[in-house]
């Protein structure tokens, strides 16, 4: 079974390697041993060494001395002859991908490929690993599988080890090699600049260490963070002279989180902690059980957005809809902007308030442990560590610490009831509905008065982020926008229709996906992607209440189109090029038939009971062939799917095609529920919506590899 390897793992988020040898020691470039050592070290398995041939040994000790003589300016001479910008901007992957292709032709040997069809799928594989993804796992056995074993030097191997080696020595050139050159010159992570959650960015290393510096220094002038002394870490007790308590030093120090920046916009930055290693059985249930009780003393149960959207427009309607006012805003920094004193005392409020209605004892004595715990680790100072200094986070909480976010919500819940009492409460002669999400705040309201009070009662927040406030009102200092964008929809702010936002699908749609070990199970992972687990079929979108039917439409064919991109994307990028046909029955019946009975089913519930929804199932089947059909055309390695969509168009096209008697409702089991009708299936109010449908919507981006 072949096996998927993340590549990205061994050069994302490597800002601490300096130098080649804290890679591959020194010791296996020594001569001591004609080179064994070196060829031990690389096929990592004995019985390989002892069966391996002598001119193989030999081209391997070739790589060992190109590689001691190539390495000694850490692979700079390759990245000298582009130019770089002055400042920080990203690197051109094309760059980096000649620059390593240069270096590795100068260390591998030619001899090493046995002709230049083996150095083309070598040349595809560095390729693809510079152009991969955050956490992408690559079927890397499989791109070997056309490797020539029948050419000199790989003929000389026994033939029944021949593949394992192959897979051994390339695997290493990977890992070791080419992660290093990569990592030695360019600083690669993600970034919050669009969207694109899991594209990986190259910045030249000198550039990104000079902006991670100021960052650092500007946090440290601003008293966010401040250098620990780790003199009294291990109790108080000095450790300069102490192996032993040097060692639990060190062990403690790999325990502390590793502070990591993000950049983001205008050369912004955002600090996320990450801590390695994985917990016990032990501890996660500890975390669990506190993070029940930072929810229990909460207490508030927000309703649900649909819900209270769905009661304001009723309201709205009988009210003869009146003019209603938009305040959409969020918050910068929301975790380091908490008070840690004032969540200390909401923290000691909230429990006595606990302790007095609760009534079990049990329970009562439990929460009053976890209370101590809780605020006994507050009032610890939250330690972070940036290479291998130690700082101490003094500004509020830091992103990324397990009860950064249940803490977050008891504080801004307590807050905002303080803050907000006159706009929360329900009032009869007013129309109104506040929604907070983690730091979104949407703000509705029927009064400009009322508006306006609550965009002074937002001031009592010092870190409001008005770059990212947006009104529907005239304001001073506000931006203005008829359509306000919150939590991925889009509301009308003149007619309060709903759609997805488009940030949703615009842009390159594999830069959304996760490719992690799942894909192993291709099927499942399908189903987890392009199923009703991955793309929501929601009232809030599907509602015939305040959606008219030629938005509903609309909204079925983009969703129908998210589906088809995915789909499309993933077996672009997973599959080989004969194996993509068999996948379409997989398609039909995860979006054909299951997508498309969801959203049928969702906007039956959510319509006006005197309206009638007229339809064909063969509308949605039509739709669903017609999105797939417009991503395959574009995405070249799904090309071949084309002919058999079209197909399936004309079988399913009532509309516009010759009329067939075929079922216009299908029941759960499959089964005719009710006939096609003519009149249905050809309308001529669908007809000139189904026009539109002629291509993708703006902004889909359908898959063509390394054009970005």
């Amino acid at each position: 079974m072949d096996i998927p390897i993340c590549f990205s793992n061994y050069f994302v988020n490597k800002q601490s390697l300096r130098s080649f040898s804290n890679v591959v020691k020194s010791k296996y470039f020594k001569n001591q041993d004609n080179g064994n050592a070196f060829t031990k070290f690389l096929l990592e398995d004995n019985d390989l060494v002892c069966n391996t041939s002598k001119n193989f040994v030999f081209i391997l000790d070739e790589l060992r001395n190109n590689l001691r003589n190539n390495c000694k300016q850490e692979f700079k001479q390759y990245f000298t002859q582009f130019k770089y910008p002055k400042n920080m901007s990203t690197v051109d992957k094309k760059d980096v991908f000649l620059g390593c292709i240069n270096a590795l032709g100068d260390i591998v040997p030619k001899s090493l490929y046995g002709g230049k069809h083996n150095y083309k799928i070598f040349k595809r594989i560095v390729q693809e690993i510079i152009y991969t993804m955050n956490k992408q796992h690559i079927f890397y056995t499989i791109m070997l599988k056309s490797w020539d074993l029948t050419v000199s030097p790989w003929q000389t191997l026994p033939s029944h080890l021949s593949c394992e080696i192959l897979n051994k020595i390339l695997h290493w050139i990977m890992k070791y090699l080419l992660s290093a050159i990569i990592s030695l010159n360019f600083y690669v992570t993600t970034c919050k600049l669009d969207s694109d959650d899991n594209k990986l960015h190259f910045f030249k290393k000198e550039h990104w260490q000079s902006f991670h510096d100021k960052m650092i220094s500007g946090m440290i002038l601003t008293k966010i963070i401040h250098k620990y002394d780790q003199t009294i870490m291990k109790n108080g007790v000095s450790t300069k002279n102490n192996l032993q308590e040097r060692l639990k030093l060190q062990i403690l120090r790999k325990q502390i989180p590793k502070l990591h920046l993000f950049l983001k916009q205008n050369n912004n930055c955002r600090a996320i902690v990450c801590l390695y290693g994985h917990l016990g059985k032990t501890e996660k249930y500890k975390i669990k059980e506190k993070l029940l009780f930072l929810k229990m003393l909460n207490g508030t149960v927000h309703e649900k957005l649909e819900k209270q959207y769905s009661n304001l427009y009723s309201t709205w309607l009988q009210k003869c809809k009146p003019k209603l006012y938009f305040i959409k805003t969020d918050l910068s920094n929301a975790f380091g902007s908490i008070n840690k004193e004032q969540l200390l005392k909401i923290l000691y409020e909230q429990h006595l308030k606990f302790q007095k209605t609760e009534k079990c004892l049990y329970i009562k004595k439990k929460f009053a442990q976890n209370f101590k715990e809780v605020t006994s680790e507050l009032q610890k100072p939250l330690l972070i560590r940036v290479g291998s200094t130690i700082y101490e986070w003094k500004e509020g909480l830091v992103q990324g610490y397990k009860f950064s976010p249940a803490l977050s919500e008891l504080y801004y819940t307590y807050m905002d009831k303080l803050y907000f009492k006159e706009h929360m409460n329900s009032n009869e002669s007013l129309l109104k509905m506040f929604v907070r999400v983690v730091d979104d705040y949407l703000y509705i309201t029927d009064s400009i008065k009322d508006a306006h009070l609550f965009l002074e009662a937002l001031s009592n927040y010092h870190n409001v982020n008005y770059n990212k406030t947006f009104v529907n009102f005239h304001h001073k200092l506000i931006k203005y926008s008829n359509k306000i964008t919150f939590l991925g929809h889009c509301y009308d702010t003149a007619t309060l229709s709903v759609s997805r936002a488009d940030n949703i699908y615009r842009g390159q749609m594999c830069y959304k996906i996760t490719f992690s070990h799942a894909i192993v199970n291709l099927h499942k992972f399908l189903a987890t992607r392009i199923g009703l687990s991955s793309i929501q079929i929601n009232c809030h979108i599907f509602n015939l209440h305040y959606n008219n039917e030629k938005t509903v439409w609309q909204h079925i064919f983009i969703t129908l189109c998210l589906a088809a991109n995915k789909f499309c994307t993933i077996l672009a990028i997973v599959c080989e090029n004969s194996e993509i046909e068999k996948y379409f029955i997989f398609y039909k019946e995860k979006v054909t038939v299951k997508l498309c009975n969801s959203m049928i089913e969702v906007l039956m519930k959510n319509k006006p009971h005197n309206y009638n929804f007229v339809y064909c199932i063969n509308h949605f089947r039509y739709l669903s062939y017609k999105a797939l059909y417009l991503c395959a055309k574009i995405t070249p390695k799904c090309n071949s799917l084309v002919p058999v969509l079209k197909s399936e168009l004309s079988k399913s096209n009532c509309i516009h095609g010759k009329w067939k008697e075929h079922a216009r409702i299908i029941d759960r089991n499959g089964q005719i529920f009710q006939q096609a009708v003519r009149e249905v299936c050809k309308r001529p109010d669908l007809k000139i919506i189904m026009k539109k449908f002629d291509s993708l919507p703006i902004g889909f981006e359908c898959y063509r590899n390394h054009q970005k």
